[in-house]
Protein backbone atom coordinates (compact mmCIF):
# COMPACT_ATOMS: atom_id res chain seq x y z
CA UNK A 1 0.00 0.00 0.00
CA UNK A 2 2.95 2.46 0.92
CA UNK A 3 4.77 1.46 -2.15
CA UNK A 4 1.37 2.15 -4.33
CA UNK A 5 1.04 5.78 -2.64
CA UNK A 6 4.68 6.48 -2.96
CA UNK A 7 4.32 5.48 -6.83
CA UNK A 8 1.06 7.49 -7.19
CA UNK A 9 2.93 10.66 -5.47
CA UNK A 10 5.68 10.16 -8.32
CA UNK A 11 3.14 10.46 -11.61
CA UNK A 12 1.31 13.79 -10.07
CA UNK A 13 5.40 15.36 -8.93
CA UNK A 14 6.02 18.01 -10.94
CA UNK A 15 9.91 18.33 -12.27
CA UNK A 16 11.62 21.52 -11.32
CA UNK A 17 13.92 21.38 -14.74
CA UNK A 18 13.90 21.22 -18.17
CA UNK A 19 15.30 18.60 -20.84
CA UNK A 20 16.44 18.97 -24.34
CA UNK A 21 13.51 17.48 -25.37
CA UNK A 22 11.27 20.33 -23.80
CA UNK A 23 13.66 22.42 -25.74
CA UNK A 24 13.18 21.25 -29.27
CA UNK A 25 9.49 21.27 -29.04
CA UNK A 26 9.03 24.70 -27.63
CA UNK A 27 11.41 26.50 -29.83
CA UNK A 28 9.32 24.34 -32.90
CA UNK A 29 5.81 25.49 -31.11
CA UNK A 30 7.34 29.11 -30.96
CA UNK A 31 8.47 29.15 -34.52
CA UNK A 32 5.41 28.11 -36.02
CA UNK A 33 2.67 29.94 -33.90
CA UNK A 34 3.82 33.12 -34.87
CA UNK A 35 3.17 32.12 -38.60
CA UNK A 36 -0.46 30.98 -37.62
CA UNK A 37 -0.90 34.17 -35.89
CA UNK A 38 0.71 36.12 -38.80
CA UNK A 39 -1.61 34.79 -41.56
CA UNK A 40 -4.88 35.42 -39.12
CA UNK A 41 -3.39 38.91 -38.66
CA UNK A 42 -3.37 39.57 -42.72
CA UNK A 43 -6.11 37.53 -43.57
CA UNK A 44 -8.25 40.38 -41.07
CA UNK A 45 -6.27 43.11 -42.09
CA UNK A 46 -7.19 42.52 -45.37
CA UNK A 47 -11.11 41.88 -44.83
CA UNK A 48 -10.67 45.71 -42.96
CA UNK A 49 -8.81 46.99 -45.87
CA UNK A 50 -11.79 45.86 -48.20
CA UNK A 51 -15.03 46.91 -46.21
CA UNK A 52 -13.29 50.42 -46.25
CA UNK A 53 -11.61 50.34 -49.61
CA UNK A 54 -8.25 51.20 -48.97
CA UNK A 55 -5.10 49.75 -49.86
CA UNK A 56 -4.03 46.81 -46.65
CA UNK A 57 -0.97 49.13 -46.22
CA UNK A 58 -3.13 51.11 -44.64
CA UNK A 59 -4.04 49.15 -41.73
CA UNK A 60 -0.87 47.41 -41.59
CA UNK A 61 1.65 49.91 -41.56
CA UNK A 62 -0.53 51.82 -38.67
CA UNK A 63 0.63 51.58 -35.05
CA UNK A 64 -2.09 50.26 -33.37
CA UNK A 65 -1.85 47.05 -36.14
CA UNK A 66 1.51 46.82 -35.02
CA UNK A 67 0.73 46.88 -31.42
CA UNK A 68 -1.81 44.74 -31.45
CA UNK A 69 0.41 42.04 -33.03
CA UNK A 70 3.24 42.96 -30.45
CA UNK A 71 0.54 42.25 -27.62
CA UNK A 72 -0.70 38.87 -29.05
CA UNK A 73 2.88 37.65 -29.95
CA UNK A 74 3.95 38.53 -26.16
CA UNK A 75 0.02 36.31 -24.78
CA UNK A 76 1.53 33.73 -27.61
CA UNK A 77 4.88 33.20 -26.44
CA UNK A 78 3.76 33.32 -22.64
CA UNK A 79 1.00 30.90 -23.41
CA UNK A 80 3.08 28.29 -25.06
CA UNK A 81 5.46 28.11 -22.05
CA UNK A 82 2.95 28.14 -19.40
CA UNK A 83 0.66 25.58 -21.22
CA UNK A 84 3.68 23.40 -21.91
CA UNK A 85 4.56 23.46 -18.12
CA UNK A 86 1.07 22.62 -17.12
CA UNK A 87 0.51 19.86 -19.78
CA UNK A 88 3.70 18.25 -18.99
CA UNK A 89 4.09 18.54 -15.31
CA UNK A 90 6.51 21.24 -15.31
CA UNK A 91 6.94 23.46 -12.19
CA UNK A 92 6.88 26.84 -12.51
CA UNK A 93 10.22 27.17 -10.45
CA UNK A 94 12.22 25.94 -13.90
CA UNK A 95 12.14 28.90 -15.39
CA UNK A 96 14.53 30.39 -12.78
CA UNK A 97 12.46 33.79 -11.99
CA UNK A 98 14.52 35.09 -8.84
CA UNK A 99 14.13 38.77 -7.98
CA UNK A 100 16.46 38.56 -5.01
CA UNK A 101 19.89 39.63 -6.45
CA UNK A 102 21.94 42.34 -4.52
CA UNK A 103 21.26 45.74 -5.86
CA UNK A 104 24.68 46.34 -7.10
CA UNK A 105 23.93 43.21 -9.67
CA UNK A 106 21.06 44.86 -10.95
CA UNK A 107 23.38 47.96 -11.49
CA UNK A 108 25.84 45.69 -13.17
CA UNK A 109 23.21 44.42 -15.69
CA UNK A 110 21.87 47.89 -16.53
CA UNK A 111 25.25 48.66 -17.50
CA UNK A 112 25.68 45.34 -19.75
CA UNK A 113 22.60 46.35 -21.34
CA UNK A 114 23.92 49.35 -22.36
CA UNK A 115 27.37 48.33 -23.23
CA UNK A 116 26.02 45.51 -25.18
CA UNK A 117 24.05 48.35 -27.39
CA UNK A 118 26.96 50.71 -27.90
CA UNK A 119 29.79 48.04 -28.36
CA UNK A 120 27.91 45.78 -30.74
CA UNK A 121 25.62 48.48 -33.08
CA UNK A 122 29.09 49.66 -34.93
CA UNK A 123 29.61 45.57 -35.52
CA UNK A 124 26.35 45.57 -36.90
CA UNK A 125 26.61 48.53 -39.24
CA UNK A 126 29.22 47.10 -40.47
CA UNK A 127 27.72 43.54 -41.40
CA UNK A 128 24.91 45.33 -42.83
CA UNK A 129 27.23 47.70 -44.87
CA UNK A 130 28.70 44.12 -46.41
CA UNK A 131 25.07 43.21 -47.27
CA UNK A 132 25.01 46.11 -48.99
CA UNK A 133 27.83 45.44 -51.13
CA UNK A 134 26.46 42.03 -52.42
CA UNK A 135 22.89 43.40 -53.23
CA UNK A 136 20.78 42.41 -49.96
CA UNK A 137 17.95 44.77 -49.95
CA UNK A 138 18.43 46.38 -46.17
CA UNK A 139 15.41 47.37 -44.28
CA UNK A 140 15.85 50.82 -43.16
CA UNK A 141 13.47 50.25 -40.06
CA UNK A 142 13.58 46.66 -38.73
CA UNK A 143 10.76 47.22 -36.06
CA UNK A 144 8.72 48.33 -38.32
CA UNK A 145 7.60 50.93 -35.08
CA UNK A 146 8.80 54.56 -35.52
CA UNK A 147 8.51 56.79 -32.92
CA UNK A 148 7.44 60.43 -34.17
CA UNK A 149 5.81 61.75 -31.46
CA UNK A 150 5.61 61.20 -27.32
CA UNK A 151 2.47 58.79 -27.46
CA UNK A 152 4.44 56.48 -30.34
CA UNK A 153 7.75 56.78 -28.67
CA UNK A 154 5.42 55.22 -25.28
CA UNK A 155 3.69 52.52 -27.25
CA UNK A 156 7.31 51.67 -28.84
CA UNK A 157 8.84 50.53 -25.45
CA UNK A 158 5.54 48.93 -24.70
CA UNK A 159 5.67 47.09 -28.32
CA UNK A 160 9.66 46.75 -28.55
CA UNK A 161 10.78 46.79 -25.66
CA UNK A 162 8.77 45.57 -22.39
CA UNK A 163 7.12 42.54 -24.22
CA UNK A 164 9.35 41.16 -26.16
CA UNK A 165 11.78 41.05 -23.32
CA UNK A 166 9.15 39.40 -21.22
CA UNK A 167 8.12 36.85 -23.81
CA UNK A 168 11.17 35.99 -25.70
CA UNK A 169 13.11 35.75 -22.78
CA UNK A 170 10.60 32.54 -21.23
CA UNK A 171 11.18 30.97 -24.16
CA UNK A 172 14.94 31.29 -25.37
CA UNK A 173 16.37 31.71 -21.62
CA UNK A 174 13.89 29.78 -19.70
CA UNK A 175 13.01 27.07 -21.00
CA UNK A 176 15.42 26.54 -24.44
CA UNK A 177 18.54 27.11 -22.26
CA UNK A 178 18.28 25.25 -19.39
CA UNK A 179 16.59 22.25 -21.39
CA UNK A 180 19.55 22.13 -23.75
CA UNK A 181 22.09 22.34 -20.31
CA UNK A 182 20.26 18.80 -19.60
CA UNK A 183 22.34 17.65 -22.84
CA UNK A 184 24.82 19.77 -23.46
CA UNK A 185 27.37 21.94 -21.85
CA UNK A 186 27.27 25.38 -20.62
CA UNK A 187 29.04 27.02 -23.26
CA UNK A 188 27.03 24.92 -26.03
CA UNK A 189 24.02 25.34 -24.73
CA UNK A 190 24.49 29.44 -24.23
CA UNK A 191 26.11 29.22 -28.43
CA UNK A 192 23.16 26.90 -29.17
CA UNK A 193 19.97 28.48 -27.59
CA UNK A 194 21.65 32.01 -28.80
CA UNK A 195 21.49 30.61 -32.50
CA UNK A 196 17.78 29.42 -32.15
CA UNK A 197 17.03 32.83 -30.99
CA UNK A 198 18.64 34.55 -33.82
CA UNK A 199 16.85 32.53 -36.29
CA UNK A 200 13.64 33.01 -34.51
CA UNK A 201 13.69 36.54 -36.21
CA UNK A 202 13.89 35.05 -40.15
CA UNK A 203 15.33 37.91 -41.15
CA UNK A 204 19.58 37.55 -42.52
CA UNK A 205 19.63 41.33 -41.40
CA UNK A 206 18.86 40.52 -37.61
CA UNK A 207 21.11 37.28 -37.65
CA UNK A 208 23.78 38.72 -36.20
CA UNK A 209 22.97 40.75 -33.49
CA UNK A 210 20.52 38.54 -31.64
CA UNK A 211 22.69 35.94 -31.47
CA UNK A 212 25.43 38.04 -29.88
CA UNK A 213 23.11 39.39 -27.41
CA UNK A 214 21.56 35.78 -26.97
CA UNK A 215 25.12 34.67 -25.72
CA UNK A 216 25.83 37.71 -23.16
CA UNK A 217 22.00 37.00 -21.76
CA UNK A 218 22.78 33.33 -21.77
CA UNK A 219 25.66 34.33 -19.99
CA UNK A 220 24.40 36.36 -17.09
CA UNK A 221 21.75 33.96 -16.58
CA UNK A 222 23.83 30.88 -15.62
CA UNK A 223 25.86 33.29 -13.77
CA UNK A 224 23.26 35.11 -12.02
CA UNK A 225 21.02 32.02 -11.66
CA UNK A 226 18.23 34.19 -12.37
CA UNK A 227 15.84 34.81 -15.88
CA UNK A 228 15.12 38.41 -14.33
CA UNK A 229 18.83 39.12 -15.52
CA UNK A 230 18.36 38.77 -19.28
CA UNK A 231 14.62 40.06 -19.20
CA UNK A 232 16.35 43.14 -17.75
CA UNK A 233 19.34 43.20 -20.00
CA UNK A 234 17.07 42.62 -23.01
CA UNK A 235 15.00 45.36 -22.07
CA UNK A 236 17.63 47.80 -21.58
CA UNK A 237 19.02 46.93 -25.15
CA UNK A 238 15.53 47.56 -26.76
CA UNK A 239 14.37 50.40 -24.68
CA UNK A 240 17.69 52.24 -25.29
CA UNK A 241 17.28 51.64 -29.42
CA UNK A 242 13.95 53.01 -29.57
CA UNK A 243 14.84 55.95 -27.33
CA UNK A 244 17.48 56.54 -29.45
CA UNK A 245 15.31 56.20 -32.74
CA UNK A 246 12.82 59.30 -30.98
CA UNK A 247 16.26 61.30 -30.35
CA UNK A 248 17.09 61.30 -33.81
CA UNK A 249 13.61 61.95 -35.37
CA UNK A 250 12.89 64.69 -32.97
CA UNK A 251 16.72 66.47 -32.86
CA UNK A 252 18.08 64.86 -35.87
CA UNK A 253 20.66 63.88 -33.72
CA UNK A 254 22.52 60.50 -34.40
CA UNK A 255 25.25 58.00 -33.55
CA UNK A 256 26.23 56.58 -36.90
CA UNK A 257 29.05 56.97 -38.58
CA UNK A 258 29.73 56.64 -41.99
CA UNK A 259 31.05 53.97 -44.21
CA UNK A 260 34.82 54.82 -44.31
CA UNK A 261 37.24 52.15 -43.83
CA UNK A 262 37.82 53.41 -40.32
CA UNK A 263 34.62 52.54 -39.43
CA UNK A 264 35.70 48.61 -39.84
CA UNK A 265 38.14 49.26 -37.05
CA UNK A 266 36.48 50.50 -34.58
CA UNK A 267 33.31 48.36 -34.91
CA UNK A 268 35.81 45.70 -34.59
CA UNK A 269 37.65 47.15 -31.61
CA UNK A 270 33.95 48.32 -30.09
CA UNK A 271 33.17 44.70 -30.59
CA UNK A 272 36.46 43.28 -28.64
CA UNK A 273 35.91 46.43 -25.85
CA UNK A 274 32.60 44.74 -25.23
CA UNK A 275 33.81 41.30 -24.89
CA UNK A 276 36.69 42.38 -22.49
CA UNK A 277 34.65 44.52 -20.27
CA UNK A 278 32.14 41.49 -20.11
CA UNK A 279 35.25 38.88 -19.23
CA UNK A 280 36.33 41.53 -16.52
CA UNK A 281 32.83 41.40 -15.17
CA UNK A 282 32.71 37.99 -14.79
CA UNK A 283 35.95 37.69 -13.60
CA UNK A 284 36.21 40.02 -10.58
CA UNK A 285 32.13 39.67 -10.17
CA UNK A 286 30.06 36.97 -11.39
CA UNK A 287 33.07 34.50 -10.28
CA UNK A 288 31.96 35.23 -6.92
CA UNK A 289 28.13 34.33 -7.52
CA UNK A 290 26.56 31.23 -6.94
CA UNK A 291 25.95 29.73 -10.44
CA UNK A 292 23.05 27.20 -11.36
CA UNK A 293 23.91 23.73 -11.68
CA UNK A 294 22.31 21.37 -13.88
CA UNK A 295 22.47 18.34 -13.92
CA UNK A 296 22.94 16.76 -17.47
CA UNK A 297 20.47 13.92 -17.64
CA UNK A 298 20.11 13.24 -21.14
CA UNK A 299 22.33 11.40 -23.13
CA UNK A 300 21.37 11.58 -26.60
CA UNK A 301 20.22 14.53 -28.45
CA UNK A 302 16.30 14.67 -28.61
CA UNK A 303 15.03 14.44 -31.77
CA UNK A 304 12.94 17.07 -31.22
CA UNK A 305 16.42 19.40 -31.30
CA UNK A 306 17.26 18.19 -34.54
CA UNK A 307 13.79 18.61 -36.50
CA UNK A 308 13.20 22.79 -34.87
CA UNK A 309 16.73 23.38 -35.88
CA UNK A 310 15.70 21.94 -39.43
CA UNK A 311 12.48 23.81 -39.44
CA UNK A 312 13.71 27.18 -38.04
CA UNK A 313 16.79 27.03 -40.65
CA UNK A 314 14.37 26.10 -43.59
CA UNK A 315 11.84 29.11 -42.70
CA UNK A 316 14.90 31.54 -42.67
CA UNK A 317 16.42 30.43 -46.26
CA UNK A 318 12.49 31.01 -47.63
CA UNK A 319 12.48 34.27 -45.80
CA UNK A 320 15.82 35.07 -47.10
CA UNK A 321 14.83 34.57 -50.56
CA UNK A 322 11.16 36.21 -50.25
CA UNK A 323 13.30 39.41 -48.93
CA UNK A 324 15.96 39.31 -51.74
CA UNK A 325 12.85 38.64 -54.52
CA UNK A 326 10.62 41.05 -52.69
Amino acid sequence: MKDNLQENSKVFEKRNIYRDDDSGKVFLIALLAPFVMAFLFSFIAGQIASGKEVKIEAITDSIGYYLAFSICTFLLLISIVLIYNKSNKISFKALNINFKMKWHTYLILIGIGIISLFGIQYFIGAFDNLLKLIGFPLTENVSMLNPTSWGKYFLSILALAILPAIGEEFVFRGVVLHGLRSRFNDVSAVLLSALMFAIMHQSLQQLIYPFILGCIMGWVVLRTGSLVSSVLIHFVNNFLVVTLTFVENMTGFSFAIGGAWWFYIIAIGLLFVTFAICYIIDRFYFNHQSKVQHERTSHKTSIYVYISLAVGVVLFILATIVAILA
